[in-house]
């Protein structure tokens, strides 16, 4: 079973200095294997979100074509002197030691490079800062030249919008007192395909834009919850008719024909459909009490 793991640019350039000194590193140790693919199983995630699709008819369809890709990647193994179009398959005890810290530490650490698409010389490629652990490989498998999954290929994709929760179900409700607003929202695991290949994309909610029909917004990483939690809970000051909006931004992941997670150069946003909401007043009065 092969695992992956994107590690950020941060940690990139905290290992720089390994990058040039591990120049003289010997050959792996006889017996050693890295392999370049990916066999996890996302299974479980696509049939929760079948299911979520027919509660909430999402409008979740299968393989969806996506554009001709302006860019490609591949990834090698992180030792000096490995770069694309010049070999770069020699294995160093610094690729081990990497992903010491990643859910399997006998992973072994892989750079990522990206090139135009159709590139073939080596200065074509450069270093994307992205790190990757895999495990279980075998350093003579030429290494991978696949398609990059663009943001406009991303947004083109059916994700599904967020229904708005709105307690009271009723959407009636009160001035003055917390209406709980909320997104039913999860990780969802699309098919696609891109120039042939067999992709599958995790789209993932980090961000819920609100309006609330009464010049109020809010900007949350926060899908909220079900009451008695008001996190995302909006008060109207005043009584009337008001449409409820809200929009869902997806960050993502992609691979492709059973490779690692990749992450997506960009973001796609959803609308969801309007809510409406009445907003009524509630007056107290003083009734005289009766002396019989």
């Amino acid at each position: 079973m092969l695992k992956s793991l994107v590690v950020t640019s941060a940690l990139f350039s905290s290992v720089t200095p390994f990058f040039a000194a591990a120049q003289d590193d010997p050959p792996p140790p006889e017996g050693v294997r890295v392999t370049s693919r990916a066999t996890a199983d996302y299974a479980e995630l696509w049939a929760k979100q079948q299911e979520r699709a027919r509660r909430h008819k999402s409008g979740l369809t299968g393989n969806t074509a996506t554009s001709k890709p302006k860019t490609i990647r591949t990834y090698l193994p992180a030792c000096a002197g490995n770069w694309p179009g010049k070999g770069g398959t020699t294995l160093c005890p610094g690729a081990s030691t990497l992903c010491l810290g990643t859910p399997d530490p006998t992973d072994f650490a892989f750079w990522v490079f990206s090139a135009p698409a159709g590139a073939t010389a080596q200065e074509s490629w450069t270093a994307t800062g992205e790190l990757i652990c895999l495990g279980d490989t075998d350093p003579d498998d030429p290494p991978p030249v696949i398609p990059v999954l663009t943001g406009e290929d991303f947004q083109r994709l059916p994700l599904p919008a967020s229904p708005i929760v709105v307690q009271p179900p009723n959407h009636r409700t009160l001035v003055n007192v917390p209406t709980n607003l909320y997104a039913d929202s999860d990780t969802v695991t699309l098919p696609t395909t891109i120039l042939g290949q067999p992709v599958r994309v995790r789209a993932t909610p980090k961000e819920f834009r609100w309006t609330y029909g009464d010049g109020g917004s809010l900007s949350t990483a926060d899908a909220g919850a079900a009451y008695p939690v008001l996190r995302t809970a909006h008060i109207y000051r005043e009584a009337g008719a008001r449409r409820v909006g809200l929009t869902t931004v997806y960050s993502g992941k992609y691979s492709v024909n059973g490779g690692p997670w990749l992450p997506v150069d960009g973001v796609a946003t959803v609308a969801s459909p309007v809510s409406t909401l009445d907003v009524i007043s509630a007056e107290n009065r003083l009734v005289a009490g009766s002396d019989e």
